[in-house]
């Protein structure tokens, strides 16, 4: 019997285990696996090991920390008081494959839930826990594992808390939204979710075998030799980071750290929209981007911040015509917003625009939302993250956020109920 916690209007579980580590070896498959934390807010359980987000001084570190552990196999459910076979949202969350966790109270699922649906939150390995195991050993990436292994705890234990497991919708944000695409396009997660929804995708290419193994020996050198599956989770982070080496960022590009490394089961066409058309065994499809995704990776760098026209066009002439945005018209541009232009069309929005056009000559149902408020930080616009809280509807959690400085808590919530509004009805339709 899961202990709950009583809100207005809503019932929350929080610090629900789903998985274990097989004889709590780093780098095993999740082993499913039940029991609860006695937990009453979302700060009190662990996320996975990690470092400090590189985007902090956008997003804030968030107001509580959670503790960390290789054993966060936990996920957390909202519901309203007294609700039978509701819509259920599954929330992967974001962090470049490296940081954040579905039990940060950034992503509260209160306010969703009070709209009639169940909320989901889940953790799932990343960083160097995840991503140095062996390849050659798995089937799908390890963090892929950790999600199918939660959705399965959903499909049997979520109708005795409000929902119904033949209406889960699985809604992921930037490697989240990675992760989701992909659970939506293998066999491995048919018949687990019946809709899904991809918020600012990160649109990257794993890693191949040999860029792995680079990464590998390196850490392991740097720890002495050591069996990394034994290694102090502190000292892998540390070791992880500096292993990942400094290879040059090219001008306007938004780089990654790790990244999965491609597995026996993770097909090789998944950034293919032709593929995922063909391949895409839900019934429906939610798309959404911000209108300057690149701009929060990129607007405290000072090559992009004082780049130049000359810069710009240099860039230019070396793409491709579907590499560049669509109507892009420079006149009105600083060469900055010029690179963000291009970088967020290039890494994070057309991908989702491509699948639109597929999906819907497949005859899949999809829609296309956009977030165009612009943050008051300078140079971030709107970018990379900046729906989440309004997504969530929990300012105070983002308390310590300078992208939403100077916002009004009037504009906070009207915008805020807008996306809760948007998301919610797909899920619930």
């Amino acid at each position: 019997m899961l202990k709950r916690t009583e809100l207005p209007g809503i019932n929350a579980w929080y610090g629900v285990r789903f998985a274990e580590l097989t004889a709590g070896r780093r780098f095993t498959p999740p082993r499913p696996a039940e029991g609860q934390l006695l937990a009453s807010r979302l700060a009190e359980v662990p996320v996975f090991p990690q470092l400090p987000s590189r985007l902090a001084s956008a997003m804030g570190h968030g107001v509580a920390l959670n503790d960390q552990s290789d054993e966060a196999f936990f996920l957390n459910v909202w519901a309203p008081t007294d609700g039978d076979a509701l819509p259920v949202l599954f929330f992967i969350h974001g962090g470049a494959w490296m940081s954040g966790g579905g039990s940060m109270e950034w992503y509260d699922g209160a306010a969703m839930a009070r709209q009639g649906i169940v909320v989901v939150t889940v953790n799932y390995r990343i960083g160097p826990v995840a991503h140095l195991a062996d390849p050659s050993a798995a089937g799908l990436p390890l963090p892929a594992e950790d999600l199918i292994c939660a959705l399965h705890w959903v499909n049997e234990h979520i109708s005795g808390l409000g929902g119904d497991p033949q209406k889960v919708t699985v809604v992921g944000q930037s490697a989240g939204a990675w992760y989701g695409h992909l659970l939506s396009t293998v066999e491995e997660g048919a018949g687990l979710f019946r809709t899904a929804a991809h918020l600012s995708m990160g649109t990257r290419t794993p890693w191949d075998q040999q860029r792995f193994t680079e990464v590998r020996n390196r850490v392991k050198a740097l720890l002495g030799g050591r069996d990394l599956q034994d290694a102090p989770a502190a000292e892998l982070l540390r070791a992880g980071s500096a292993g990942l080496g400094n290879e040059t960022r090219p001008l306007g590009y938004a780089g990654s750290a790790f990244l999965p490394t491609m597995t026996a089961r993770l097909p090789a066409g998944l950034m293919d929209p032709k593929w995922s058309a063909r391949n895409c065994h839900v019934e429906s499809v939610y798309l959404r981007n911000t209108a300057d995704e690149s701009a929060t990776f990129l607007f405290n760098s000072p090559p992009e911040v004082n780049a130049t026209w000359p810069q710009v066009d240099e860039i230019l002439q070396s793409l491709d015509p579907d590499h560049i945005p669509p109507g892009f018209n420079t006149s009105a541009l600083s060469p900055y917003r010029a690179l963000v232009a291009i970088s967020s069309w290039r890494q994070f929005q057309r991908f989702p625009a491509e699948l639109l056009q597929t999906y819907e000559q497949a005859g899949i149902g999809v829609q296309y939302s956009d977030f165009s408020l612009e943050s008051p930080l300078e140079g971030l616009h709107s970018g990379h993250c900046l729906d989440l809280p309004f997504q969530f509807g929990n300012r105070s959690a983002w308390a310590d956020a300078p992208m939403l400085a100077g916002i009004t808590d009037d504009e906070f919530a009207t915008i805020s109920q807008e996306l809760i509004d948007d998301l919610t009805n797909f899920v619930m339709t």
